[in-house]
């Protein structure tokens, strides 16, 4: 599963490729404002405040593409 999390007062948002049982997790680390610390299947790690979360879009990792492009 793509995540991709908005940070206040940052242009830039942080986009992770995460295991789909991890979706409760980050659910319940901006419900309770503690820290969330995410591993991405390419292994880098991400330790981030949850207070600082401005959105998490959660996306399928496979997406319909439309166009022409492959």
């Amino acid at each position: 599963m793509e995540i991709k999390i908005g940070i206040k007062n940052v242009s830039r948002e942080i986009a992770l490729d995460i295991e789909e049982g991890r979706k409760e997790e980050i659910i319940k680390a901006l419900e309770t404002g503690g820290i969330l610390r995410l591993s991405d299947k390419r292994e880098s790690e991400v330790v981030i405040d949850a207070s600082a979360i401005a959105y998490v879009d959660f996306a399928p990792t496979h997406q319909n593409r439309i166009g022409f492009a492959l």
